[in-house]
């Protein structure tokens, strides 16, 4: 049997950089996953599509891909977001809220960046025309050392934490 992480991020193919984030830190945190844990991805492109039918039919399609190669394989749907304004911005605070209760109904895991995945990982706020270039510098200077561990057990909405690595632990 063999297990299947579907990571449903904001970004879009083109960025790719949530999805940098995320493998940098299964890739420092879990170094002994073995072959029978597959990870993937789907990019939502954007966070007010985490819904929408393409999302949900890429997640269906990787799940019944990933079934199809042994039918006793397992899939666990991850969604990611970023926080945003939560603070001061009531929309904010109430589309986590929804997405939240989304992922529940479904039972699917629920990561948070606060405010954002740029935040957590490199203390600052990044301009979307950056984000990639940002990201790809995280990966090939391996900052990933210097992320402090604490921040990414969060408990409850923090600026510049995650919950990432609880939600990690309870499926690797």
């Amino acid at each position: 049997m063999g297990l299947q992480l579907i990571f449903v991020v904001e970004c879009d193919k083109n960025s790719e950089s949530d999805w940098i984030y995320i493998k940098e830190t299964i890739g420092y945190f879990y170094e002994t996953i073995g072959p029978q844990i597959k990870l993937n991805h789907v990019y939502m492109e954007g966070r007010g599509n985490y819904k929408n039918n393409k999302t949900i039919n890429d997640i269906k399609k990787k799940i019944s891909q990933y079934r199809a190669t042994n039918r006793s394989n397992i899939s666990k749907v991850i969604y990611c977001f970023d926080c945003d304004d939560y603070d001061i911005k009531p929309s904010d605070a109430k589309f986590l809220e929804n997405a939240f209760q989304y992922c529940q109904e479904r039972d699917y895991e629920f990561i948070w960046f606060c405010k954002d995945v740029e935040r957590v990982y490199i203390g600052r706020k990044v301009d979307d025309r950056q984000k990639t270039n940002e990201a790809a510098r995280f990966k090939k200077k391996s900052l990933i050392l210097h992320v402090n561990k604490c921040n990414l057990v969060a408990s409850q909405y923090q600026r510049n934490s995650s919950n990432i690595l609880k939600v990690l632990d309870k499926q690797l």
